[in-house]
């Protein structure tokens, strides 16, 4: 299956009301867009419950901090007075006793407000978790949620995917682990685009089979240009695991029933066997390289004509103008074609599971 390699589920971190909703489906977003807002009135009234604990908090620092202030004067007047011998040294020990519960009183004070400011910071926080922002660029794969709704914290909202990396997850026979490697080239088909391909490369091979198929897991990065592919789609292919320059044919032109494989070939207009020497397969396409006992243009028989055809009979070749005609008409059900020299050949396969 083809799957965005950039993907996002954007989930509600706060209960509430949806309030407002961004993009549609298919539309696409910048990192940071507006997707939805959350209107949660409980925690509109912890914000400002906890912003007026943080007032009543800061009135409490200022009368402890007075009150240290009125205590240190008073630890002053009494060590004066106790110097000049008017009041008794325990009158000072008392003064500097509640000098000490005084700074006690605004330690405790400041360490309220700090505990204040934190909670009014913390449902400011919370209540900002309720506007809800694409955390990438990409397009709306997803919406789950309208306006009116009512989410619960963790819900879904969105999905968001970049389509510019999107890759194929799929997986092939372990039979074929000898053949799989990163790098690898892969041309595919997808449901929905018949008769195109497209190419993509092994990004990540897995390093452990499916205990149940025993397959091995492949990702094959895709380019995307334009956004073309679509998640989700089935798509099919295989990996190019060798590649020859080389004259090919047809595997219906190859006669493997003696010693050698022979192939019919026509010549000045008659019928000749030839012995070849097979290449490289390619199973998908039945072709077959020849190494050995042709050239490029040759005309070789295929099918069920090469049954009803002998090497020295003379043959016709229709559209075949250049080639000197023959005595006799190929009989019934014949068929001929030149050997071509292809691009690329390949084996293997990689299909991708839905």
């Amino acid at each position: 299956t083809l799957a965005a390699s950039l993907r996002s589920v954007v989930r509600a971190e706060s209960g509430g009301s949806v309030v407002s909703i961004g993009p549609e489906l298919g539309q696409s977003v910048k990192k940071g867009d507006l997707l939805a807002r959350v209107e949660s009135k409980a925690l509109g009234t912890a914000v400002t419950s906890a912003r007026s604990g943080v007032v009543g908090a800061e009135a409490a620092r200022e009368a402890a901090v007075a009150a240290r202030d009125l205590a240190k004067r008073e630890v002053e007047r009494t060590e004066a007075l106790v110097k000049g011998g008017a009041i008794a040294q325990r009158e000072l020990d008392r003064a500097r006793s509640q000098l000490q519960q005084a700074e006690a009183g605004v330690v405790q004070a400041r360490a309220q407000v700090a505990a204040a400011s934190s909670g009014v910071a913390s449902s400011q926080s919370q209540l900002g978790d309720a506007t809800v922002r694409s955390p990438i660029a990409g397009v709306v794969a997803r919406r789950t949620v309208n306006a009116g709704d009512v989410v619960a914290p963790g819900a879904e909202l969105y999905e968001i995917i970049d389509p510019a990396t999107m890759r194929l997850d799929a997986s092939v026979a372990s039979d074929d682990l000898a053949a799989i490697a990163p790098g690898k080239s892969v041309d595919f088909e997808v449901r929905g685009y018949p008769g195109q391909r497209f190419t993509g490369s092994i990004a990540r091979v897995a390093p452990a089979a499916d205990p149940v198929t025993r397959q091995i897991q492949v990702l094959v990065d895709i380019p995307n240009p334009g956004g073309k592919l679509v998640a989700g789609l089935y798509a099919e292919g295989r990996v190019s695991v060798e590649t020859r320059d080389g004259i090919v044919a047809p595997m219906a032109a190859i006669d493997s029933s003696g010693d050698q494989p022979t192939v019919l070939r026509v010549t000045n207009g008659v019928i000749e066997r030839v012995v070849v020497a097979l290449g490289v397969r390619d199973e998908r396409a039945e072709v077959v390289e020849l190494t050995n006992g042709v050239a490029p243009g040759d005309i070789l028989i295929l099918g069920r004509a090469q049954k009803n055809l002998t090497p020295g009979s003379r043959v016709t070749l229709a559209g075949a103008p250049q080639l000197p005609q023959g005595s006799a008409a190929p009989p019934q059900g014949s068929a001929a074609q030149p050997a071509t020299k292809p691009v690329e050949t390949g084996s293997g396969s990689a299909a991708g599971t839905k």
